[in-house]
């Protein structure tokens, strides 16, 4: 915690700093301020104030500013004076502090009455980041509310739509199939917002078990790979890559899955038709290395700052559907368990996001 101190005589001043110096941060105005002649000083940040009489004459205008631009946050003054001077002091003056110690001082009195003060600082903002946090989370669900209802809404009014103009009984047969992959795609939509809204809840909620199976990790790649595909219907190629000797390694295989599935989906979701998918993967001595490339339309550097999180996408993706969760997710998963994702990307040219999922922490068995 850190104490800001004005007091006028120096040698008053200089005990003060050597004493309290011994358990907290302490910075010192060398010399008296005088009112209207502000000082780099006054704008530090502080979490008590220590004055004498004499500084608060000239100070209590600002102290009464700092304390108004601190609030709801606690932010103590305390005043060192001869207790025959508080008669002195006016009462709009002494009344700005909170608390006062009367010379001539007592170390063990003054250690006490300033440890007191900084505890309620803590409490105070303590409180404070718990309001704001609760502020946030309220924002938050204000906002999935109103992503998940727009989401939503799109796909019900394109089947909604179609579903008329299928009743029509001279429609064509080849504008009959138009409709019905139409109404699919909407549905596909839809199962893919809930998944993402389910997964993300489930994380909010519980967490994520971290059951490590040993796992021949090579070919489970191959085989999700083949399972994206044929969910995905696409005609991107996905290579794959095994660096090194990967045979069977301990890891949570539901982790793995959801942090594959979702990368390589938004990697075909995001690239150009017939364009190509790298997975790879190399097994380290006490983590696991998965890298996904694509040559898709790439994340503005303005964007990658915020790319995880939730409901946040990347401001070149157009109309391309997406919830904004996939990778807050993936980051979520990630990090439970110990382990790191980075993102490296270049507009239109395409991105490349390594996840490092160590095998001590959770995922060995």
């Amino acid at each position: 915690m850190r104490i800001l101190i004005f007091v006028e005589q120096m040698e008053n001043r200089r005990l003060l700093a050597d004493w309290l110096g011994r358990y907290y941060e302490v910075v010192v105005g060398e010399s008296a301020v005088q009112a209207g002649k502000a000082v780099p000083l006054l704008n530090e940040s502080f979490d008590l104030c220590v004055l004498d009489g004499a500084a608060l004459h000239h100070l209590w205008e600002w102290v009464q500013a700092r304390k108004r631009a601190e609030q709801p946050v606690f932010l103590p003054v305390l005043l060192i004076t001869l207790q025959a001077d508080v008669k002195l002091l006016t009462r709009h003056l002494w009344q700005t502090v909170d608390e006062l110690i009367g010379k001539p001082i007592e170390k063990l009195e003054l250690r006490a009455r300033v440890e007191m003060l900084l505890r309620s600082r803590r409490l105070s903002l303590q409180l404070q980041a718990a309001l704001e946090q609760e502020r946030e989370l309220k924002q938050l669900k204000s906002h999935f509310v109103s992503m998940v209802s727009h989401e939503f809404r799109n796909p019900l009014n394109i089947i909604s739509g179609f579903t008329r103009l299928l009743e029509q009984p001279d429609l064509p047969s080849e504008r009959r199939a138009d409709f019905f992959q139409r109404i699919q795609a909407a549905v596909n939509s839809m199962t893919a917002l809930l998944n993402d809204v389910l997964e993300f809840g489930k994380l909010e909620a519980n967490g994520l078990a971290a059951n490590s199976v040993p796992l021949a990790i090579a070919p489970f790649c191959r085989e999700l790979i083949e399972e994206i595909k044929v969910g995905n219907n696409t005609n991107r190629t996905i290579e794959f890559d095994c660096e090194n000797e990967c045979f069977t390694v301990h890891v949570n295989e539901a982790l793995l899955r959801q942090i594959l599935t979702n990368l390589l989906s938004n990697a075909i979701k995001y690239s150009p038709p017939y364009s190509t998918v790298w997975l790879r993967l190399q097994c380290q001595a006490e983590a696991v290395v998965v890298q996904v490339q694509d040559e898709g339309i790439g994340i503005p550097p303005a964007d990658q700052v915020r790319l995880f999180e939730s409901f946040y996408r990347a401001s070149n993706v157009g109309k391309i559907p997406g919830t904004g969760l996939g990778l807050a997710i993936v980051k979520q998963v990630v990090e439970q368990v110990g382990g790191a994702i980075a993102v490296s990307s270049q507009v239109n040219v395409g991105t490349t996001f390594t996840v490092t999922l160590p095998l001590s922490n959770g995922l060995n068995g």
